[in-house]
């Protein structure tokens, strides 16, 4: 069992989740992959954006869907934010298909075939920072790829950086000290969750602390209780109201989907519209977390 919620803590790694939307939203530079930073929470930047192609909404074409972040003055301090879908949520009826192994760690138990396949087609796109030109001065500026799994692309932006800043003379060098703070919300919510447990069995990074919002069942009673086990802080917090943490469904025998700890619920209704959109918002789970952060405007009553 980790630490109890700390408000302040999530509210923050929260702001990561909402400057992903914010970015997406607002593609600066008319680039929808790699739009600009956007509302970074103070004293981290933007290090790399994650790509991702959603199949169970038929869009096989890569989308932008997350930031990975870094502390200015301690770059190997990380936050990891995924951002959910836009719009309509019908997306989780289809991906509650039958269980599947999670194909990154087999005997950690079956997940939704849904949110493995989403997980499997994650990319890492590296963002050249002033360190990379002074290394590198002459490097094309397209971004940079990675190949393997997420977690495994991670690392060797990792590597990429540490080379970069001479904190490794070699990737055969052992790794340094590398917090991670995961978040993310609704189907990012899922594919954090699937990114902890990967990072876990592979040790790529440190992570302290999953921060999840909205999120939906993940995988079967072996995975979740798999997933409790592990040696961090797992704050899932949820509106009671919000219909995405309801599914895929818990049927005995059957669907045996399952939510990981820990659960911090509230009750929107005491200070929005009661809407599907209101309730799900990401802007919902901010103002819960901090009654000065703004609801979106369709849902201040």
């Amino acid at each position: 069992m980790g630490r109890i919620l700390n408000t302040d803590e999530a509210f923050f790694y929260g702001q990561f989740v909402q400057a992903a939307y914010d970015m997406f939203r607002t593609p600066q530079g008319g680039d929808p992959l790699r739009p600009e930073p956007l509302n970074i929470p103070p004293g981290y930047e933007l290090g790399a954006w994650i790509h991702m192609s959603d199949f169970i909404l038929s869009h096989k074409e890569p989308e932008f869907y997350g930031i990975v972040c870094r502390k200015i003055d301690e770059p190997d301090r990380r936050v990891l934010a995924i951002r959910g879908t836009e719009g309509a949520i019908e997306w989780i009826d289809d991906a509650a298909a039958l269980p599947t192994r999670f194909r990154q760690v087999p005997s950690a138990g079956r997940v939704a075939s849904g949110f493995d396949k989403i997980y499997s087609s994650l990319k890492v796109v590296k963002r050249r920072l002033a360190e990379d030109r002074a290394s590198a001065p002459g490097a094309p500026a397209e971004p940079e790829t990675f190949a393997g799994s997420f977690a495994e692309q991670l690392d060797q932006l990792a590597i990429s950086r540490e080379l970069s800043r001479g904190v490794r003379r070699s990737a055969a060098e052992a790794r340094p000290t590398r917090p991670m703070v995961v978040t993310g919300h609704s189907l990012g919510s899922a594919l954090a969750t699937l990114f902890v447990m990967e990072n876990d069995s592979k040790h790529k990074f440190d992570v302290n602390v999953c921060c999840t919002f909205a999120s939906p069942r993940v995988g079967n009673l072996e995975f979740a209780r798999a997933f409790d086990q592990l040696p961090i802080d797992s704050w899932r917090i949820v509106n009671t109201l919000d219909v995405v943490p309801k599914l895929p469904p818990h049927i005995p025998l059957l669907l045996e989907y399952d939510h990981v700890d820990t659960a911090y619920p509230f009750s929107s209704n005491v200070f929005a519209k009661n809407s599907l959109v209101c309730w799900h918002a990401m802007e919902t789970y901010l103002h819960w977390l901090k009654n000065s952060s703004a609801l979106r405007a369709e849902c201040v009553p």
